[in-house]
Order: structure tokens, then C-alpha cells, then sequence
């Protein structure tokens, strides 16, 4: 069972359980890099990015709800339209967007949109932490998964995505907690330009931060959220790699 210690009464009161995605999982598990494609993952880091190389080896599937848990999770209306930011390879978004009649994804890296686009995805290749977004519209959700620890300008995307939230929509945000916030570059990672200001050294005391002293203060009511993990293929030493991560549902004020 889940340890709520540390939890204040308004995040106990909006914790819901969401079912842990064990097909997607193993899915995962099965895709683990063997040794020829973890040494080119390695040489390839030193002149690409983590994700164009990860995306031109197809290095890794990754796991975090299954359609049921979406499903679980988000409130059931309004479901017409979906922008998925920083959408991956696509195998999150694939569960997801399964709920919406459209369905939009973005990525930074070129490498990652193509492998999208493959699976069907309408995958744009755009960086919303630098350029707004090119069209004058609105989502219904709008989701950040996995994407806030890791960008350029955090604060920066949390703005933009909370305007392109539909009146009556929600802004959805999954991260590791507790954030460790890197970018990926070229040879290794580095700090992001902008500080989210997220502290914490455990999951509970970082959740209440991100919660109640970084969202809340920029417009962003907390609805529910759900703890589950965050699973990646693993290689020679892991079958898997999986992370703590808190997937939160956020209605702008």
C-alpha cells in the first residue's frame, strides 16, 4: 500500500487509484536494448541529443497509464480535443488519445515526431517553451507528461499550455518527484534556462510544493491526481527502468 504520510488534506482528498498498466509494462520490458544497441545509444549521445539518438534506434518503448487509467483519471467531460505536449514516440499518447475525437501531439526532436507520425499520430514538430502555437484554437486537455523536469523553459511552457486550454478544459502534468530538472544535449545534460522552483527530497513533500506553491500560484487549481509509474525499457543491467511519477489534473482559474 501506498504511503500517505506527509500528505496535506487537500491532496489526500483529491488522490484517486488508477490501475497499474502491467501489458504496457511488460511491453516495455520485452523491447530492453540489447549490448550492439546500447553501445551505439552511447556513441550516438556524443553528437545527437538523447532523443533524436533514442528515436533513430528505436531504444526504448515507455509506459505510463493504459487507456483504463486515463479513462479513470480524467474527468469524463469535455473530451473532443487533446494537445499532447512533448508527446514522445507516441506509445503514451496512443493509450490516451484513445478518449478524444482529435487528437494533436508535439515534439522538439525531429527523430522522436518521425517515429510518432509512424504509429498515426499527427505529431507537430514544434518547441512550445520557445514559439507559441501557430493556430488560433483551444483543447480540451492538454497534457504535459513527462515533460516539465525535463525542457528548456518550464515556466515558460506552463504558461503557453495553460492558454490553450478550452474553457471548461484541463491541464494535465505527470512528472518524477522528486523533479530532478535536466535537458538533454549532445554529449550529456545540462541545468534548463528556467527554474521551476519545485523543492523536496521525497515524493510527498515535493508534490505539495509543485501543488500548492508553483501550479496554485499561477492559475492552476488542482482537480485530482493519481501516483503510478513511469516505466522504460531496460537494458543488459535492468529489465526495466521505472520512476515515481504523480500525474496531476489542473482546471486554470
Amino acid at each position: 500500500m501506498v504511503s500517505t504520510v506527509g500528505l496535506s488534506s487537500h491532496l489526500l482528498a483529491a488522490r484517486i487509484e488508477v490501475p497499474r498498466p502491467e501489458a504496457l509494462i511488460a511491453a516495455a520490458e520485452a523491447h530492453r536494448l540489447d549490448g550492439i544497441r546500447a553501445m551505439a545509444l552511447r556513441a550516438m549521445r556524443n553528437v545527437a541529443s538523447h532523443y533524436d539518438a533514442s528515436a533513430w534506434l528505436d531504444a526504448y518503448r515507455l509506459a505510463l497509464l493504459d487507456t483504463a487509467g486515463f479513462d479513470r483519471l480524467l474527468p469524463s467531460e469535455p473530451r473532443a480535443t487533446l494537445l499532447d505536449i512533448g508527446a514522445g514516440t507516441g506509445e503514451v499518447h496512443v493509450e490516451l488519445a484513445r478518449l478524444f475525437q482529435r487528437s494533436v501531439a508535439t515534439e522538439t526532436s525531429e527523430g522522436t515526431a518521425k517515429r510518432a507520425r509512424e504509429k498515426g499520430i499527427d505529431c507537430r514538430t514544434i518547441d512550445l517553451g520557445r514559439v507559441p502555437w501557430p493556430a488560433d484554437e483551444r483543447f480540451d486537455v492538454v497534457a504535459l507528461l513527462n515533460v516539465i523536469d525535463r525542457t528548456e523553459r518550464p515556466i515558460t511552457l506552463l504558461e503557453r499550455a495553460k492558454r490553450l486550454v478550452a474553457p471548461g478544459g484541463h491541464l494535465v502534468i505527470a512528472t518524477p518527484l522528486p523533479l530532478r530538472a535536466h535537458v538533454h544535449r549532445a554529449g550529456g545534460t545540462s541545468d534548463p534556462d528556467e527554474w521551476l522552483g519545485v523543492e523536496g527530497e521525497d515524493f510527498e513533500s515535493a508534490l505539495g510544493w509543485l501543488v500548492e506553491r508553483v501550479l496554485a500560484t499561477r492559475g492552476l487549481a488542482l482537480v485530482r491526481w493519481a501516483r503510478t509509474p513511469y516505466v522504460s525499457s531496460g537494458d543488459a543491467r535492468r529489465a526495466r527502468y521505472e520512476l515515481d511519477d504523480a500525474i496531476l489534473v489542473l482546471r486554470p482559474t
